[in-house]
C-alpha cells in the first residue's frame, strides 16, 4: 500500500517531465498542422479556490477560477473560438467557419460551477455546457468519490468492506491518506455498482461523514439549475440519474438512466436536453451499446472521456466524442497548448500500436534489442 502513492507521484512527475520536454522542443508547434484537428472539447469538474490543508483528495478534479479565466484569455489570444456544442458540430460538418474552436464542458452539477465558474465565464461571454446528473440534484445519489475523500481527510484509519474485500488502512499522514484513498477507490470501481454505493454509505456512517449534508453543500439545487439554464450562454446536458458506469448496468437499466435524466431535467428545470455525457466516459464505462442507446434516445451529441481532439470524422460519430480533461495537477497554459496540439494523443496512439505489434511478435521485438 505504501509504495503506490510514491509510484503515483513518480508517474505524475514523469508525465510532467515528458510534457515539459515536448513543450521546450516545440515539437507541438511543428507537428500541430498534422495533429491538432479542427477543435477540442475541454472537460472540467470542480472550479474553486485552493482549499486549506496538506491533503487534498481527488485534486485532479479541481481547477481554480483564476486558471479558468487564464485559459479563456489564452484561447482568445490564440484566435481559438469558444463555441457551444451545436456550433462545434456545424464546424465539424464543414458547414460553418473553418476557425479552430474549443467547447467548455463541466461534469456532474457542482454548485461551484455556478458560484465560481459562472462569473468568470459570464464576464468573458464564453458559452459552456454543464452536464447534470439529476439524482445528485435531487439528493437521491451522491458523488461517492467526494464522500470517500472526506472520509479519508477526517480519519486517521479507514475500515470497511466493498463486495468481498475487507480493508483496514492507516490514514494518519498525507502519504497514508493518498494510499488509502487510491486503494479504496480502486476497490469501489471494481465491485458491483449497487454494492459500491452501499459500501460508501456504510463507510460514511462508520466514519462520521454525513453524505447528504456533503451533497447539499457541493451540488446544485433545482433553483440553481434553472438560474443557469436561463442564460443563453449555458447549455444544460444530461448525465444520467445516479452517475453509474452504464456499461456495468443491464441494457434496460442503462437506458432508463439516460432517458429518465433527460425527463427529470425537463420536469424540474424546463430543459429539453439534447446533449449527453457518459459517466466516467472511459472505454470500459461506455461503449458501442451506450452509443447506440444515445442514438435511439435522440441525443444530438454525447461525450466520452476518451482523450483526443476533434476531427472532421467526428461529425459522423457525434455520440462518441472525445474530450480533453483539464487536470488540476497541470494548471499551466503550456499544458493546454500541448494538449490542444493533439501531439500527446498522436504519440499515445503510436505507442499503443507499437505495443500491439511487439506483443503480437515477441521474437521479432526481442531480436532488435
Amino acid at each position: 500500500m505504501k509504495r503506490r502513492p510514491i509510484m503515483n507521484e513518480l508517474k505524475t512527475l514523469g508525465i510532467k517531465t515528458a510534457l515539459n520536454a515536448l513543450y521546450l522542443s516545440r515539437t507541438h508547434e511543428i507537428a500541430a498542422p498534422l495533429t491538432e484537428g479542427l477543435g477540442a472539447i475541454l472537460m472540467f469538474h470542480h472550479v474553486r479556490s485552493a482549499r486549506p490543508g496538506r491533503f487534498q483528495p481527488n485534486p485532479h478534479l479541481d481547477v481554480t477560477p483564476d486558471f479558468l479565466g487564464a485559459v479563456i484569455r489564452h484561447l482568445r489570444r490564440r484566435d481559438i473560438d469558444i463555441v457551444d456544442l451545436y456550433e462545434a458540430m456545424r464546424r465539424l460538418a464543414g458547414s460553418a467557419s473553418g476557425r479552430r474552436f474549443v467547447v467548455l464542458t463541466f461534469d456532474d452539477g457542482y454548485r461551484n460551477n455556478l458560484t465560481e465558474a459562472y462569473p468568470v465565464l459570464k464576464a468573458a461571454a464564453a458559452p459552456f455546457t454543464v452536464y447534470v446528473a439529476t439524482g445528485l440534484v435531487d439528493r437521491t445519489a451522491i458523488t461517492w468519490w467526494d464522500v470517500i475523500g472526506e472520509i479519508v481527510r477526517h480519519n486517521p484509519r479507514i475500515c470497511g468492506r466493498a463486495g468481498d474485500a475487507e480493508f483496514d488502512l492507516p490514514a494518519a499522514s498525507v502519504r497514508e491518506k493518498a494510499a488509502a484513498l487510491e486503494a479504496i477507490i480502486r476497490l469501489l470501481t471494481t465491485c458491483d455498482e449497487d454494492e459500491q454505493r452501499r459500501a460508501v454509505a456504510r463507510m460514511a456512517a462508520a466514519h462520521g461523514i454525513d453524505a447528504k449534508a456533503l451533497g447539499d453543500s457541493l451540488m446544485l439545487d433545482w433553483d440553481e439549475v434553472r438560474a443557469l439554464a436561463s442564460d443563453p450562454l449555458v447549455t444544460i446536458g444530461a448525465h444520467t440519474v445516479g452517475h453509474y458506469a452504464l456499461s456495468r448496468l443491464d441494457q434496460g437499466r442503462a437506458r432508463r438512466e439516460m432517458e429518465e435524466s433527460r425527463a427529470r431535467l425537463f420536469e424540474a428545470a424546463g430543459v429539453a436536453a439534447r446533449h449527453f455525457a457518459y459517466p466516467y466516459g472511459s472505454v470500459d464505462a461506455a461503449g458501442p451499446r451506450e452509443f447506440a442507446l444515445a442514438e435511439e434516445l435522440g441525443f444530438a451529441t454525447a461525450v466520452t472521456t476518451r482523450r483526443g481532439v476533434l476531427q472532421g470524422g467526428n461529425a459522423e460519430s457525434p455520440l462518441a466524442l472525445p474530450r480533453i480533461s483539464v487536470n488540476g495537477g497541470f494548471q499551466a497554459l503550456r499544458y493546454i497548448d500541448l494538449l490542444l496540439s493533439g501531439v500527446p494523443f498522436a504519440l499515445e496512439r503510436g505507442m499503443k500500436r507499437l505495443r500491439g505489434i511487439t506483443s503480437a511478435a515477441p521474437l521479432a521485438s526481442a531480436s532488435t534489442q
